[in-house]
């Protein structure tokens, strides 16, 4: 009886690669912008503020006040390249279940990343359960996030190969 062992690539993805990283990123994140804005505004009655959850958490674990600047800056890196650059680190030194699932697999993480991680560390209920609709719109939101950033980054390193 033999077993496959399939093993994995470790190397650092390339320049292109991250630019394609990015680019899913900031395509993602103009959508979770706007959705985060609107319609949770609308189901929720509040919108979604990252950048509040950021101020929050260094002043919760640091004793920092950081200004909303900061904090948008901070928000959006996370956005457009750390958060894809987890997935890439997922998908590729993980495991992959193909798309859509690793896409929409990424969102969730995500969602329980700032929600179930970062959002207790700054003072908030875990996965907001105060707020519900507020947490279920995030649900949704970090899922499209997830699925977007994902589908434009393997769209165009589809398109390389």
């Amino acid at each position: 009886m033999t077993t496959a062992i399939m093993t994995r690539d470790f190397a650092l993805p390339s320049t292109r690669t991250v630019l394609n990283l990015a680019l899913g990123g900031f395509a993602a994140l103009g959508f979770w912008e706007l959705f985060s804005a609107v319609p949770t505004a609308w189901f929720a009655e509040y919108p979604l503020e990252p950048p509040e959850l950021v101020k929050s958490l260094f002043a919760h674990q640091l004793g920092l006040t950081i200004s909303t600047p900061a904090a948008k800056l901070l928000h959006f890196t996370t956005g457009f390249l750390l958060y894809p650059l987890g997935y890439y680190g997922l998908t590729r030194w993980v495991k992959s279940f193909g798309m859509p699932a690793d896409g929409w697999i990424w969102g969730v993480i995500t969602y329980f990343i700032a929600l179930g991680f970062f959002a207790p560390l700054a003072g908030q209920h875990v996965l907001l359960n105060d707020v519900p609709r507020l947490s279920v719109m995030s649900l949704i939101g970090h899922a499209i996030y997830g699925y977007l950033a994902a589908y434009v980054f393997e769209a165009l390193e589809a398109r390389r190969a």
